[in-house]
């Protein structure tokens, strides 16, 4: 599981507004005849050439007739009418991210290309976003909260802790926490094309975004036009190889950052031994935590490595800005250096910890292979060895948040079979996040698929990449077989 840089909200929620409802309204305008799909649009509060909208869906896909939730969506029509393609989902990633707000603010997310060929439509999957809420009464993070455990009697705390927040979601939001996988999101993108009347829909997913692309695929492939799938997000593996998997990449791409802050003008650190400064830092922080100023707790070593994670992600500044990059994160290290460590604080003060979308999202997905203290010691022994500056931190160890959740996975890991859809897999050699093998691991799940490799680095290539940009949109203009693509840099 991982949170693509859109994570952190570019654009402020309100500009989409929807109502949420756990009414019990069918969806049926009569028994036994198909389920019927309607979008109230209406023009978006902040931007009236869009188009947003909400959408009721079950909140289990067994039962259509039963329990319905809200969805919020957004359109924006094709520029080109008279060349228009058809009609294009898009997910941004996460999980945890909706995408309707990127609909709204098209002109700084797509090309110019994809704007006037396709109308552009995105959904916030349940529990993000405009949608349907997880609420759990229970802050999802506590000062007291640890990833890695020293002692029994905090792994036993960890374990509780999760296991009373997922209580308390079942408690406050009820079943709808055990409907909030991919595959049911997969579905509500089904009834929005239903409601949208279009024969067939194209699909460009970044990160989490592929897996959604690629569950909607296998279930509807006749439905599927073509996809671009950017990061791919390979989800077949247990969770301790996905685990050494992606602690080995990351680790990888922190040495390349070290590397890259020896000669790079931006780097605030360069002429430093980056790697020494680092494991000096997050040692000094494990031994005295930084205060910061409207902080939850105390910045820990822990909080800096798990942060590491995040400001890894893009190599250079682009959409998300400037510092969501190499650069920003080499200020932000030397900062801390400093004494200032808000950029590290994983949580503010004062702030409701009790909505989720990232970890009930992630729970529902996948299954932690850790259930005994003994294993987290393996665990974070594993960390170590394989990566010596962040120590095991990684997208994939949050899932050591749902040791202890009382709801089984609704959508485990497994192995897809997605036949009769073009598909173009996009991925970056030196994935911070999802390593390069993956791609191919999902290639294969895909019968038919191209992959693009980007030789570079960071974590998708739609928004860094103008190469990759420049094909992901022939592809989803003109789906054509090449085996060998490549995009330097």
């Amino acid at each position: 599981m991982r949170r693509h840089p859109t994570h952190t909200r570019l654009f402020a929620s309100g500009l989409l507004v929807a109502a949420v409802t756990a009414g019990f309204m069918p969806t049926a305008s009569a028994a036994g005849s198909p389920p019927r799909y309607s979008v109230d649009w209406t023009a978006c509060p902040e931007a009236p050439t869009k188009q947003c909208g909400t959408m009721q869906v079950p909140v289990d896909w067994s039962k259509p007739r039963g329990a319905q939730i809200t969805v919020a969506v957004a359109r924006r029509v094709a520029d080109d009418p008279a060349r228009r393609i058809g009609t294009l989902f898009f997910n941004p990633g996460g999980p945890g991210d909706g995408a309707a707000q990127y609909v709204v603010a098209a002109e700084q997310i797509f090309s110019a290309t994809l704007r006037a060929r396709f109308d552009i439509v995105g959904l916030d999957p349940r529990a993000t976003g405009g949608s349907a809420p997880v609420r759990c009464g229970v802050p999802a993070f506590t000062p007291t909260s640890t990833l890695f455990p020293k002692s029994e009697q905090e792994f036993e705390a960890q374990r509780r802790h999760n296991r009373e927040l997922g209580l308390g979601c079942l408690r406050v939001t009820g079943s709808l926490v055990a409907h909030t996988d991919t595959v049911s999101v997969a579905r509500d993108h089904e009834a929005l094309r239903i409601a949208l009347g279009v024969e067939k829909v194209s699909w460009l997913g970044l990160s989490y975004g592929t897996q959604v692309a690629a569950n909607y695929a296998e279930l509807y492939p006749r439905r599927t036009r073509a996809m671009v799938l950017d990061s791919a997000l390979e989800h077949s593996q247990p969770e301790v190889l996905q685990a050494a998997d992606e602690i080995a990449g990351v680790e990888e791409s922190f040495n390349r950052f070290a590397r890259w802050c020896d000669t790079a003008p931006t780097c605030a650190l360069r002429g430093q031994d980056v790697g020494a400064v680092f494991d000096r830092l997050v040692a000094g922080a494990d031994q005295h935590p930084i205060p910061v100023d409207g902080a939850l707790r105390p910045v820990t070593g822990e909080d800096i490595r798990m942060r590491t994670v995040e400001l890894l992600t893009l190599k250079e500044p682009s959409i998300y800005g400037p510092d969501t990059s190499w650069a920003g994160l080499s200020r932000a290290i030397a900062r801390a250096v400093a004494g200032d460590a808000a950029t590290f604080m994983l949580a503010p003060a004062g702030v409701d910890l009790s909505q989720l979308s990232f970890l009930a999202i992630g729970c529902m997905e996948y299954v932690p292979q850790i259930h005994t203290y003994a294993q987290m010691r393996q665990r974070i022994q594993m960390g170590r060895r394989l990566a010596p500056h962040l120590q095991g931190a990684s997208y994939t160890w949050w899932v050591n948040g749902c040791i202890g959740w009382p709801v089984p996975a609704a959508n485990p890991p497994r192995l897809l079979n997605v036949t009769g859809v073009p598909a173009l897999i996009v991925h970056s050699v030196y994935d911070s996040s999802d390593p390069y093998k993956w791609a191919h691991g999902l290639a294969a799940q895909i019968k038919g698929s191209d992959i693009l490799t980007r030789t570079g680095d960071g974590h998708t290539s739609y928004h860094t990449s103008e190469c990759a940009r420049t094909a992901s949109d022939q592809y989803l203009i003109r789906p054509q077989s090449a085996p060998d693509r490549v995009c330097e840099g």
